[in-house]
């Protein structure tokens, strides 16, 4: 166990490591939970940069001078740590440093769910040592966190796949005020790759099927026990193909050949992984709310594109400006009644109508939008588009 404590923890021989480009909105979230006392869980779908964070708030660590030695990172899925227990691992990490109980540790366990009875082992830390604990996993692994062990011990945060202001950020883009014209057509780039951190800075033709694979595979299918995987793979087609249009389950059970409950099901293991997001109508009915058709929207444009085979620039604006509104509101819907649709009405306060790209229709329509909001008591009406003259 030594040997492969000492690889994944260079620090503690004062070597180099990497810690990638920071980004500034966890980054943030991070540094200030250094001051208080509860677990961190970090909770992302496969490859957004889930250890890429904890090794950044390792090198802060060190840079403040805490003692490396006093700083362990497991990676837990690794094949020399599978048979070992959390307690076992760092009463080890004690002995090699032949650390006290009055030192405190930093303890990063990087996903955490490959571990045996990580809650109950997570709380025995917690509770009887002087630890400040980090852990990362798998978005599947959300579901483990319903037993009562770290109740009121725990502090969660979910992370997502680059916005478009980290994009620049990934891509070295720097406009002055004077070259703003710009951005429509960075933002087009943005758009069609999506913000998954390892493809922005290294493009490669078979990373989305492989993460697509990997995710279903290994964090629905395996966990979940489901008997045929390609039925799940097939309802995330169908949903990639209807991106931004109702569908109801009773619809995609007809077509797959399955019970609704089954979808339901299915479609809850894919919203649980961070591979969709799925918008409830806006409605004063809470029937209506339930039973209507839902939209759904995959939660990253490269996935998105990759399942569909084409691009298309209207859907993915469509899909980035949700993920932007999930991120700043606490309630998100869309509108639909008597044939009249609007895309997002943001805490029954604002409506917003998604346009790429002004054309004659939406012009004449204009008009239908602006009495349906009022209908609806909404004072606000955005038209978010392209088109900066506009």
């Amino acid at each position: 166990m030594e040997e492969i404590l000492y690889l994944l923890n260079p620090w503690w021989l004062n070597k180099k490591f990497s810690s990638g480009i920071p980004r500034p909105k966890y980054n943030q979230i991070l540094n200030s939970s250094l001051r208080h006392k509860r677990a961190v869980l970090i909770v992302g779908s496969r490859r957004t940069g889930k250890t890429t964070l904890l090794h950044q708030l390792i090198k802060k660590l060190l840079q403040e001078k805490t003692n490396p030695k006093q700083i362990l990172y497991l990676l837990l899925d690794h094949p020399k740590l599978s048979s070992y227990k959390l307690l076992e691992i760092v009463q080890k990490f004690r002995q090699i440093h032949e650390l006290k109980r009055s030192q405190k540790l930093y303890l990063f366990f990087d996903e955490v769910q490959y571990s045996p009875n990580w809650e109950q082992q997570t709380k025995a830390l917690f509770d009887t040592e002087k630890v400040k604990i980090y852990l990362s996993g798998s978005a599947s692994s959300q579901l483990l966190l319903k037993s009562p062990y770290l109740t009121g011990r725990l502090a969660k945060f979910t992370i997502f796949p680059a916005n478009f202001q980290e994009f620049l950020t990934f891509k070295k883009i720097a406009l002055s005020p004077s070259e703003h014209y710009l951005y429509p057509k960075i933002f087009d780039k943005y758009l069609q790759t999506g913000g998954y951190p390892e493809y922005l800075l290294q493009p490669d033709p078979t990373y989305f099927p492989d993460l697509i694979n990997n995710i279903l595979y290994k964090d629905i299918v395996a966990l979940y026990g489901i008997r045929n995987p390609d039925l799940i793979r097939d309802l995330l087609l169908l949903l990639a193909d209807r991106s931004g249009h109702q569908t109801s389950y009773n619809k995609l059970a007809n077509i797959l050949g399955l019970n609704n409950d089954t979808v339901k099901e299915y479609i809850y293991y894919l919203k649980n992984s961070l591979l969709l997001t799925e918008l409830p109508r806006h409605s004063t009915s809470r029937s209506k709310r339930i039973y209507s058709a839902k939209k759904f929207y995959l939660n990253d444009n490269g996935l998105l594109f990759s399942l569909t085979g084409k691009i298309n620039l209207g859907s993915a604006a469509e899909q980035t400006l949700l993920h932007h509104l999930n991120d700043k509101f606490d309630q998100v819907n869309f509108h639909y009644e008597n044939q009249r649709e609007i895309d997002f009405i943001v805490n029954n306060q604002i409506a917003i109508e998604s346009k790429y790209q002004f054309n004659s229709s939406f012009t004449k329509n204009l008009k239908f939008y602006v009495s349906t909001a009022k209908d609806l008591g909404i004072k606000t009406l955005y038209v978010a588009n392209r088109d900066q003259k506009k």
